[in-house]
């Protein structure tokens, strides 16, 4: 199987959160064109990761974007028990599983977003 080469269009969301974070800053280059160049902090961070040995843990990665699975805001999130859970959500988990109280994901008489579904009206 020839090598594929991948293309940018898979990184748009990648790329949009690089900007929305400022990770990434225009520079005017000699030629008058943009570049773009990560920030110091950034770029420090990767050469952190790079010397990193073994696989990342998954438990220490943060998610941009994601729907929180309890309360469907979208946060910063952690890969949980199986599920994208934000801080305060994963919290308020902690402190339940202490009380050994029934856990519930959701709001109280609400499903997540994508199970709810409109009744059709019985004639």
């Amino acid at each position: 199987m020839p090598d594929q080469e991948i293309r940018v269009e898979t990184f748009d969301a990648l790329l949009r959160d690089l900007v929305t974070w400022n990770l990434v800053m225009p520079v005017e280059q000699d030629d008058g064109v943009q570049a773009w160049h990560l920030v110091p902090q950034a770029q420090q961070r990767l050469r952190e990761l790079a010397r990193s040995r073994g696989p990342w843990p998954v438990e220490r990665t943060a998610y941009l974007g994601r729907r929180c699975a309890d309360c469907s805001r979208r946060e910063v999130t952690w890969l949980r028990s199986g599920e994208y859970v934000c801080e305060p959500c994963w919290q308020q988990r902690l402190a339940r599983s202490e009380t050994d109280e029934p856990a519930s994901t959701a709001p109280a008489g609400r499903g997540p977003r994508w199970a709810r579904r409109r009744q059709a009206p019985i004639a």
